[in-house]
């Protein structure tokens, strides 16, 4: 059966990449965007909030004044007595006129933002103040149709704020652009004396000075400021707008004529005016979209770069592997005399150095073994050769990479040694050892290959503390457990156990190793190929022939025995 195909180096190293340095600045360089185009927005529309609050604190603080002006005619003696206003011979209308435009000339003739000041009592003009007074003459246009006079009338001693008649338009109506040059301000003076008269005061404002004053406004974006009144129509704007526009001042911000504005607005406390600041969105939307065009190019950059010094990393470190696989190729097919060169990682060049050492240690065995002909020792050297396969330190180094990318120090560290305590067991030159240093040997052979496969093995090692002094040769056990795992563990594909126990049964020891993987049949087990077992046997002759070794499957478990004798176990309690 095929063994399970491994993801490559390469691969595991460019998900990391992707992983640990492209999706951050992704989303970086997205959440920066983000909180940019927002900071944009927020701050234009506190900069429309801070502009609205100044307007309306002005223009309650100018209609408080006017008011002011206004209510000056109190004082005058028409308004403080009942007077029979068609009684009156001209010569005392025209003391009256005299009276009133004392209070008011002053004010009329000082304010430039004046435009026509009226005094209407009874139907009659007592005071004006009008480059065109004959416009003003209720013969000439009834007072009932004046929106200013009924407007007056109908808030009955309150401010009225209403458009000019000639250059106003309803937006509901006209679908033309419009723009007020100025507008009225009335209000109805009431007279103690005699509740039933019909006193009205007016101001033309000019909105010149109005002009004048948003212009010195924080404005670094397009804006507008509208005035409306409490019925809706439009008192002053500064700048052309049409009926599609006023529509949309009932939300915070809206799309039109291919631009993007954002709307506050204030009701006057105190007044029939609401305050209207327009800013359009659109030099912000230039900024946003030139920050967003240079987060790409950054972001391209910085990918570029990044890639560039990525694929530089990645031969730094696959051309140690190269190497090391190389070698330990030219070993397997027999050449000992290859050896590592320097390596410029410091973790593949500690596995260099050990490989090397390995080699020379090997070669140093090989010599002596053949030097003293003594067969036992070439069993030895046949079996030690067949212990540590090339393909397991090559699996085991690849494993080792993918610790160290995806940043498993803790980990890659617990297996490094692991790793150079094996090698350091392989490559001792004690021919015996004890049996629980054979077992710490299996635990640490074992989890490297559990790092490999993970869960498909899980393996148990179990042994009585007075039973690991006893004596037997070195690596005896190993080609056992390699066995178990790749003939019976590696081909299947279900997770599966190893188990090793050394158990204690009268006289008798026996050392078990049982698997549950596919299992394996005996003619392949003692076949010209299967150097291990046939070692494993021949060792166990020459140590002692009283020793016993058993394979077998039972109940879907493969079973390696070894049964120790008493009289072999050297006294071991």
């Amino acid at each position: 059966m095929a063994s399970q195909k491994l993801p490559s180096l390469s691969r595991k190293l460019l998900l990391a990449f992707i992983k640990s340095f492209i999706l951050p600045l992704t989303l970086v360089a997205i959440g920066a965007f983000y909180l940019f185009s927002g900071y944009q927005y927020q701050g234009l529309k506190a900069q429309a909030q801070n502009n609205t609050r100044l307007i309306s604190a002005y223009l309650a603080n100018y209609i408080d004044d006017i008011d002011d002006t206004m209510k000056g005619l109190y004082y005058t003696p028409y308004l403080q007595t009942e007077t029979d206003l068609a009684a009156l011979s001209i010569a005392d209308r025209s003391r009256l006129s005299l009276e009133i435009g004392d209070t008011l000339s002053l004010t009329a003739y000082s304010r430039d933002d004046f435009g026509d000041l009226l005094f209407i009592s009874e139907g009659e003009v007592l005071y004006f103040n009008s480059d065109n007074y004959y416009r003003y003459l209720p013969t000439n246009q009834a007072l009932e149709s004046r929106n200013w006079y009924l407007s007056a009338l109908q808030k009955k001693g309150k401010i009225a704020v209403t458009p000019y008649e000639s250059s106003y338009q309803d937006p509901k109506e006209s679908g033309g652009r419009q723009r007020a040059d100025s507008f009225f301000i009335s209000r109805q003076l009431k007279n103690l004396h005699d509740p039933d008269q019909e006193n009205v005061i007016m101001v033309n404002l000019n909105t010149s000075f109005l002009d004048s004053l948003f212009s010195q406004l924080d404005a670094s974006t397009p804006g507008i400021v509208l005035l409306t009144n409490d019925n809706g129509e439009l008192i002053y704007s500064s700048a052309e707008v049409d009926s599609g526009f006023l529509n949309h001042l009932d939300k915070d911000s809206f799309h039109y004529s291919n631009r993007l504005w954002l709307h506050s607005s204030q009701p006057l406390d105190d007044f029939p005016l609401n305050v209207h600041v327009l800013l359009s969105a659109s030099y912000i939307m230039r900024q946003i979209a030139a920050f967003a065009l240079i987060c790409a190019a950054g972001f391209l950059a910085a990918a570029c770069i990044a890639y560039l010094l990525f694929k530089g990393n990645d031969r730094w470190i696959q051309n140690p592997v190269h190497h090391i696989r190389s070698v330990l190729k030219t070993m397997e097919q027999g050449n000992l005399d290859a050896r590592c060169q320097p390596l410029p990682i410091s973790e593949f060049q500690e596995i260099g150095t050990s490989v090397n050492h390995m080699a020379q240690k090997l070669q140093e065995k090989i010599h002596n073994e053949y030097e003293l002909l003594i067969a036992q020792k070439n069993l030895q050297f046949q079996a030690l050769q067949s212990q540590i396969r090339p393909h397991f330190i090559i699996n085991t180094i690849y494993s080792f990479i993918t610790l160290n990318q995806i940043g498993e120090t803790e980990l890659l560290n617990d297996c490094f040694y692991r790793f150079a305590n094996i090698l350091r067991y392989v490559l001792s030159k004690e021919q015996e050892t004890t049996l629980g240093k054979e077992l710490d040997f299996l635990d640490s052979y074992c989890a490297l290959f559990h790092l490999r496969f993970g869960d498909r093995i899980q393996y148990r090692i179990s042994c009585d503390n007075a039973l690991r002094p006893l004596i037997i040769p070195k690596l005896l056990l190993q080609p056992l457990a390699e066995n178990a795992i790749i003939h019976g563990i590696e081909p299947s594909e279900t997770p599966c156990t190893l188990e090793i126990s050394v158990e204690k049964h009268g006289e008798n020891l026996y050392i078990i190793i049982e698997d549950s993987g596919v299992g394996f049949e005996p003619d392949q087990l003692f076949s010209s190929t299967s150097i291990g077992l046939k070692n494993v046997e021949n060792r166990i002759q020459l140590w002692n022939k009283e020793v016993k070794f058993y394979i077998y499957r039972a109940g879907g478990l493969t079973i390696q025995a070894i049964i120790i004798p008493g009289s072999v176990q050297g006294g071991l309690s």
